[in-house]
């Protein structure tokens, strides 16, 4: 009697930790391609920002396109 408990207490165990991984691995985002940790800072506005995502020239780094154009016009 006891022993047949326990294997139905056992069993339900490992049933309920196969879905708990089951459940966790269909949560977890996918993985994507790392990204640049690098930060720069844009000359227009002074702002900082992933370099990934800076718009650069000349070596200077501006966080978007009119941040760019105006200091063209500027210098």
């Amino acid at each position: 009697m006891f022993r047949n408990l326990f294997l139905l207490i056992a069993i339900g165990l490992i049933i309920w930790i196969i879905q708990g991984f089951i459940r966790r691995s269909k949560l977890s985002p996918p993985r994507t391609q790392a990204r640049s940790k690098d930060m720069v800072q844009c000359e227009q506005c002074k702002s900082y920002l992933p370099k990934d995502d800076a718009v650069s020239m000349n070596g200077q780094h501006f966080c978007n396109p009119q941040h760019l154009q105006d200091w063209n016009n500027k210098h």
